[in-house]
């Protein structure tokens, strides 16, 4: 999948980047954070301004985040009723109401870069508990900053070293899901274990 998405951006340039990031950020599964490093490198070339490099990427993060914003401010009850049959997403808009509920506004902008996992289903409750959209916007763009800037400067610092860094991300993704698959399987033959009446 990243050796497509980097070949897309290679084809189509920063446009490709706006359509990658706004994917990625709605909540499609893609390597944007690999993708914006690689910019970044880039930026040591002298292909791309800073700036251009930047608000391009700001934008396709920002335009992603809205989408979700208005599916849940539009969809309202439609959304509830879909989510309702898929208990995955069930329980991933349960989680993002209750981390909504406690964190309000400040909330959007933590989800931007440092628990970016809840973003998309964190953008989908604001538009359901219908959170002013300025109030959204302004922290969406302030956490999409650090995101976006974050990983367009370890892109640029590091850009001998990119597709190190990038197997590095991958394999650490791939560490932690094993953990926690190892982690639930324990989980539920201890719970097993101990249904199971004791032996004499």
């Amino acid at each position: 999948m990243s050796a497509e998405l980097l070949e897309f951006f290679t084809v189509y340039g920063l446009s490709a980047v706006v359509v990658i990031l706004a994917m990625g950020q709605f909540g499609v599964p893609l390597p944007t954070s690999i993708l914006l490093m690689t910019v970044g490198a880039l930026l040591v070339e002298g292909d791309i301004s800073a700036a251009e490099a930047f608000f391009w990427s700001l934008g396709g993060a920002v335009a992603g985040d809205q989408l979700g914003f208005a599916v849940g401010r539009f969809g309202g009850q439609r959304v509830r009723n879909y989510v309702a049959n898929k208990p995955r997403l069930e329980a991933q808009l349960a989680k993002a109401e209750a981390y909504s509920a406690r964190w309000g506004a400040m909330g959007v902008f933590l989800t931007r870069w440092l628990i970016s996992l809840l973003g998309p289903m964190v953008n989908v409750v604001s538009g359901l508990a219908r959170m002013r959209w300025l109030t959204f916007l302004a922290w969406d763009i302030a956490g999409e900053t650090i995101w976006v800037g974050g990983y367009l400067a370890l892109g640029y610092l590091f850009s001998s070293s990119i597709s190190a860094i990038a197997d590095l991300i991958s394999n650490a993704a791939w560490l932690l899901a094993a953990a926690a698959v190892t982690l639930f399987l324990g989980w539920r033959l201890i719970k097993a274990a101990r249904r199971q009446p004791a032996s004499a």
